[in-house]
């Protein structure tokens, strides 16, 4: 095999290698990455807190206002049961019944925020574990397909790495040792296709004994305006 040949062969895999290795590493930070899924359950969960909450504090509040309104009844009796009552008696009853409808007052227009605001809070959670649902449904299919491809990947970029060695084998020290460095200075393109005697990367025009000589494929020639190695289009 001629040796520009063997550098065409070696520079396709590289730019291969190259473009696999960003998509793996792009699945593997995507396989990793699990912030969104962990902040919407974190969400969920923060819903799930505040709707029981809620609904505790509605369930004290309730409790309260069944114990009030029953004392309530029994100080009312007691004022209008038709006892006989000392005046500072009937005072104090007044004010006990003053205090307790104040208080129940208060409850009940608590409690009726409070049915609100769970029902709200209910329909929240409901809304939320149901994307929640669907976004942990799409993330595992998603999460299965990109394992696939990691998995895939990395056979295909073992096999890549093994054929690289190989044909490196091949090349001499000087050649490779060119190749590596305009791998390292060009961005990865090391080659430049040249057509009709004209560079296609920088569209400089190529001396015709240099010219020629990538024509017949006769050794390594470099291009005059970007330096990269030429091969025939």
């Amino acid at each position: 095999m001629r040796l520009i040949q063997t550098l065409c062969q070696l520079y396709a895999l590289d730019r291969e290698w190259d473009e696999k290795v960003r998509v793996y590493q792009s699945i593997v930070q995507r396989i990793s990455d699990q912030s969104e899924r962990d902040a919407m359950r974190e969400a969920q969960r923060s819903r799930t807190e505040q709707l029981a909450a809620n609904r505790s504090a509605l369930q004290k509040a309730e409790l309260e206002l069944e114990d009030l309104t029953q004392k309530a009844a029994e100080v009312d009796k007691s004022l209008y049961g038709g006892g006989t009552l000392s005046p500072r008696e009937l005072d104090g009853l007044r004010q006990d019944a003053e205090r307790l409808k104040s208080r129940i007052s208060d409850l009940e227009d608590q409690i009726l925020e409070g049915i609100t605001e769970v029902e709200q809070l209910e329909a929240e959670a409901s809304t939320g574990q149901q994307q929640l649902q669907t976004f942990e449904e799409r993330w595992a299919r998603e999460h299965q397909e990109l394992t696939a491809q990691y998995k895939a990947l990395r056979v295909r970029l073992q096999a890549v790495q093994n054929e690289r060695n190989e044909l490196r084998a091949t090349l001499d020290a000087a050649t490779l040792s060119l190749y590596d460095e305009l791998r390292a200075k060009k961005a990865g393109v090391a080659l430049a296709p040249m057509k009709g005697g004209v560079c296609q990367i920088c569209h400089v025009t190529i001396p015709s004994y240099k010219a020629r000589s990538v024509d017949r494929g006769e050794g390594v020639v470099t291009c005059e305006g970007c330096g990269r190695i030429l091969c025939s289009a």
